[in-house]
């Protein structure tokens, strides 16, 4: 594995801390160290194969965050999505590669696999260049280290009271 693991198990929790704290203090230094990872990896200087141990950590801060869904909400999930389309794209240059490995013999069907598998890589370049465009590693670390356990604001309260009612008048 390269030296931008950022594997779960490296996570250093507080035993004293609430979940919520830990995740505050925890999970915006993982995101930039992700975020960090991900341009070392997708850079145009690294070979394609390099790109399997990015899938994986990936995956692991992927996951990582779905265990601290209950600490930040369903607003979580907008996160989780554009991880989810990243790990598909690298999926995609994973499977092309799986099938080179494999593929003998056909001159024709391998020349086919290789400009196919570059397409592939071009359009994760292009996937991360929108992940980590202007400001996004900013806007994902201010929002892991927000306390999402605050009460709604007044006004927050007063759209929802008017939905409410706005939905009992139209019924």
């Amino acid at each position: 594995m390269a030296d931008w693991a950022i594997a779960p198990q490296r996570m250093k929790l507080k035993p004293g801390h609430s979940v919520a704290v830990n995740a505050r203090e925890v999970l915006p230094k993982l995101a930039r160290k992700y975020f960090e990872a991900g341009r070392d990896a997708v850079s145009e200087k690294r070979p394609p194969d390099e790109l399997h141990g990015f899938r994986l950590e990936t995956k692991r801060f992927r996951y990582t965050l779905e265990l601290f869904r209950p600490v930040y909400g369903p607003q979580l999930d907008r996160y989780l999505k554009a991880l989810h389309e990243l790990q598909g794209a690298l999926g995609k240059v994973s499977d092309y590669q799986a099938i080179q490995r494999v593929v003998h013999g056909d001159r024709a069907l391998k020349d086919h696999l290789h400009h196919t598998l570059k397409r592939k890589v071009k359009d994760l370049r292009h996937e991360w260049r929108a992940f980590d465009s202007e400001g996004e590693l900013k806007r994902w670390r201010t929002y892991l280290a927000g306390d999402h356990s605050k009460p709604r604001t007044a006004r927050t309260k007063r759209a929802v009271v008017k939905k409410t009612a706005t939905k009992k008048d139209a019924g």
